[in-house]
């Protein structure tokens, strides 16, 4: 008895490597790739013209600058003025000046005489950085230079590299 479940085992066995034997086997691979892209966006709440009261008040919140950056890296801020940090009058003819001090983010008193560079290093990808911008004045009684009746204007350009 135990020869013949010995013989059926080993019968059983050869058939099984048979049917095997004879099975194909075939697959394909494929890989899966996604791109990430930087993403870098520079948005504002502040309109093209921002208009201050220079007669009663002494200073202004003009808005914020929003940066966003996917990536970690060094972001250089450069913040320049057409008219050197001063109002000047529109009208032709006009020589005079509105001096004025910028403030950008944590950056008070910010003299745009010249250009004004800083450099901030994001530790962590997806990041979002929120910098209110202010400037502050005195109010027309109070300048020592007295100024005419005219719009007076400079244009503030916010330039923001991640690098």
């Amino acid at each position: 008895m135990l020869k013949k479940k010995f013989a059926s085992f080993f019968v059983l066995a050869a058939l099984f490597s048979v049917v095997l034997g004879a099975q194909e086997t075939k697959s394909i691979t494929t890989e899966i790739q996604g791109i990430v892209p930087l993403i870098f966006s520079l948005n504002t709440d502040m309109t093209d013209v921002e208009t201050v009261d220079l007669v009663n008040a002494d200073s202004a919140y003009l808005g914020k600058v929003v940066v966003y950056t996917n990536s970690r890296g060094i972001w250089t801020i450069v913040i320049k003025s057409t008219n050197l940090g001063k109002l000047k009058g529109l009208s032709v003819g006009n020589p005079d000046v509105y001096p004025y001090i910028f403030a950008f983010g944590g950056v008070e008193d910010i003299d745009l005489g010249n250009p004004f560079k800083i450099t901030y290093s994001t530790l962590l990808a997806k990041t979002t950085v929120e910098y209110p911008i202010s400037i502050r004045y005195k109010k027309l009684e109070e300048l020592e230079d007295p100024v005419r009746p005219d719009t007076y204007s400079d244009i503030v350009t916010i330039t923001v590299t991640v690098s």
